[in-house]
Order: C-alpha cells, then sequence, then structure tokens
C-alpha cells in the first residue's frame, strides 16, 4: 500500500509541490518568527539585566539604553565626568561605569570606558588595556578580521566629521568572538579619548568650529552605567536622577535622565511582539488558504482517480484501505513539507545572524523550542485534515450504498 501510494505521488508531482510550497510558507514563517522572537527577547533582556540603571543626558530613554548596551543610534549627548564620581561615592551603587562613544575606525564604532565594561568578555590575544594608561585599544574579533589587525597594531580613529586623526593607537589585545556588536566595536581607555581630543584641539585651534567639537569631548562622557546594591536602590536612584540638573566647572548646566535598562527594554519588546503577532495572524490566514488549497486539489485527483479506485474496488480492495491510501499520500506530502519549513527556518536564522548580532544577540541556529514543534504538527494536522474529511465522506457513503 505504501510503496503504491508513493508511485501514485511520483505521477501527481505538480499538486504535490504545490501542496508543499503552500505548507512551507505558512510553517516556516510562524516557526521562523517565533524562534527569533524568542532568542532576541532572551539575549536582549539578558544584556539589559546586567545594569540596574543607566544615567545620561535628557532624551529619549529607548536611545539612551540601545546606544550604552548594544552600541546602536548615536549618543543623547554629553554630561559632566562629576557625575560618575557622584554615583561612585553614592552607597546605594556598587560600581558605576563611565561610557563614551566618539569617533569611528575604518566605519567601526569607539567606544571609551574603563575595562570594567568589558567584564566577562575574554580576550584571545594580547591583554586588556590598561586603566591608567592611555592611546591603547581592544579591538572586536571582526574588526581584528576585517582591518587585519595584530597585536601592536598601530590604528588611526577618524573624527564624526570625517577628519582622521593623527594620534595613533595600540592594539593590545583581540576579544574573543562572541558573536554579538562587541566582535564589530573599538575599545579604549576613556582618557584616550579625551587626550586625542585634546591633542587635535591644540592643532586645530584657529579653527573655531573644530575646537568646539573637541572640547564637547574633554572631561565629558555619554552616560554612566551603574550596578546597585538592590532593585529597590536602583529605583530609587531612577527617581533622584529623573530631570536632574548638574553644572560643570564652566558653570554649564546639564539636565539628566535615568532608566531602568529592563524596563525601557521590555517596552521596546512589547511592540516587536505586536509585529510578532501579526506574523502569526498571517500565517494563519495563509494555513486557512492551504486547507481550502489542499482540499480543493484532494477533490480534484479523486474525481481524476475514479476510474483506479474503481478498479481497486473491483479487484477486492476495501474502502478502508483506499482512503488509507490517500492518507498515507498526503501524510508524507505533510511531512516533506513541515520538514522543509523546518530547513528553511534554519537557514534564515543562519542569515539572519549578522542583523541581529548589532542588537547584542547571538542567534543560534541549532536552538529550537517547544512550541516550534507544535507548530509544525499543528500545520501538519490542518494538512491532512481534508484527505480525513473526505475519506470520511467516503467511508458514509459506502456504508449507506451497501445498506
Amino acid at each position: 500500500m505504501i510503496k503504491f501510494a508513493f508511485k501514485n505521488l511520483a505521477v501527481k508531482k505538480v499538486q504535490s509541490i504545490l501542496i508543499v510550497l503552500s505548507i512551507l510558507v505558512s510553517a516556516g514563517v510562524a516557526v521562523l518568527a517565533y524562534n527569533v522572537s524568542t532568542q532576541v527577547e532572551k539575549g536582549i533582556t539578558k544584556t539589559a539585566g546586567y545594569y540596574s540603571a543607566i544615567v545620561g543626558p535628557a532624551g529619549s530613554q529607548t536611545q539612551l539604553a540601545m546606544n550604552t548596551m548594544y552600541f546602536t543610534d548615536s549618543p543623547l549627548g554629553t554630561i559632566p565626568y562629576r557625575v560618575v564620581n557622584d554615583l561612585e561615592m553614592d552607597s546605594r551603587v556598587t560600581k558605576a561605569i563611565p561610557f563614551a562613544m566618539a569617533d569611528s575606525y575604518n566605519g567601526y564604532s569607539i567606544v571609551g570606558s574603563t575595562s570594567a565594561f568589558l567584564d566577562g568578555k575574554k580576550v584571545a590575544f594580547g591583554k586588556m588595556f590598561d586603566d591608567a594608561g592611555c592611546f591603547e585599544v581592544v579591538v572586536g574579533s571582526r574588526v581584528a578580521e576585517v582591518c587585519d589587525l595584530k597585536v601592536g597594531s598601530e590604528i588611526f580613529t577618524s573624527h564624526s566629521a570625517g577628519e582622521m586623526h593623527k594620534t595613533p593607537f595600540v592594539v593590545v589585545g583581540i576579544l574573543d568572538a562572541t558573536g554579538t556588536v562587541y566582535d564589530k566595536t573599538v575599545f579604549t581607555q576613556l582618557k584616550s579619548i579625551w587626550e586625542v581630543h585634546e591633542h587635535e584641539e591644540e592643532e586645530h585651534d584657529h579653527e573655531e568650529e573644530e575646537e568646539h567639537d573637541h572640547e564637547e569631548m574633554d572631561g565629558m562622557v555619554c552616560a554612566v552605567l551603574v550596578r546597585t546594591k538592590n532593585p529597590a536602590y536602583a529605583m530609587t536612584l531612577v527617581n533622584d536622577y529623573k530631570n536632574k540638573v548638574v553644572t560643570d566647572e564652566d558653570g554649564d548646566t546639564f539636565s539628566l535622565q535615568a532608566i531602568e535598562p529592563m524596563q525601557t527594554v521590555r517596552e521596546v519588546l512589547n511592540d516587536a511582539d505586536q509585529t510578532k503577532y501579526i506574523v502569526f495572524v498571517l500565517s494563519g490566514v495563509i494555513l486557512a488558504m492551504n486547507f481550502v488549497i489542499i482540499g480543493i486539489i484532494t477533490l480534484l485527483n479523486t474525481y481524476h482517480a475514479k476510474k483506479e479506485i474503481a478498479l481497486m474496488r473491483l479487484i477486492g480492495v476495501s474502502t478502508a484501505k483506499i482512503n488509507l491510501l490517500y492518507l498515507i499520500q498526503n501524510l508524507f506530502i505533510g511531512l516533506i513539507a513541515i520538514g522543509a519549513a523546518f530547513g528553511f527556518s534554519r537557514i534564515c536564522l543562519a542569515f539572519m545572524g549578522d542583523f541581529v548580532a548589532n542588537m547584542g544577540v547571538v542567534l543560534n541556529a541549532g536552538t529550537i523550542y517547544w512550541p516550534e514543534i507544535i507548530i509544525l504538527f499543528g500545520v501538519l494536522a490542518v494538512s491532512v485534515l481534508p484527505t480525513v474529511i473526505w475519506t470520511a465522506i467516503m467511508a458514509r457513503r459506502d456504508s449507506a450504498e451497501n445498506a
């Protein structure tokens, strides 16, 4: 019976391919949407949970979170370094890590901070930069690979306006590959960023605009990443720094804000969830269309197979076996389709890795969630359902004729 079912499928290649493609689209897109959204959510929240609070210039909370944790967007501006000192002396705070993003190297962002910013990141070659040193960089694995950098290499950074700085930085370490945005970033001491701009200011003090740009980074940071002793302290700290105004040595005032990164990221993910649900609805619509298409194809197949069915009945093949034949055929097609859908989702995951890495998330094509299996077999059940309905009708009709 199984051998005959496969031979029958070989004759009806076009119909079989059409069913496979329709199932592949609905199941593949639904599985991919679930897997990506789940991995991204877990990856982003894991990174966000590393810090209790982030203090920075007043403005978009989302932009502050994405810039400091995932190096996307541009900094909201700068705040005086005295904010770091204030937080370090705060009894609620266990660590205050300064963050600055300025300049670039061959299109890769340069982040200025302390070695504490790279806690948990392994150095594959060389060493971590010395907080007391200057003009040392630790580069991500991707930067080293693309730019052919080794420990001891010298690099020259570019200002945001595109002008190359004349002060060289020395590569002292290359980070181990993580599959995240850290692979595509250059890290240095915060003091190095101040120093290179101060040197450039001295050389370009006759250019007022350039001088102004460089002065903005001297003694300033873009944000402060904070770890508190407990979550309750994080809440009070955020409230204390909300709309707080500080003054620097020159008497300039700066408006601050503080955010709880986990809460901010969850708000972003809530918007992403809406997109995920839209994808699921579209997949459901496609699946409903599949049900209709498979039903029509099944009816057409039985219509054209009337002579075959009559011949089988003539030689003594029961209606139950004939029905089983069509069930085996559609079940086999469905299994091929959901297998192809699963493979399609894994291939897409591999290609999407670089894009999602920009959010600090590693997409693992080997990660499988139970709901994915449920989705696949749910689609398989729906794809076989038209045949089950048709065979039940045939069996009832045959019983009525024999009665």
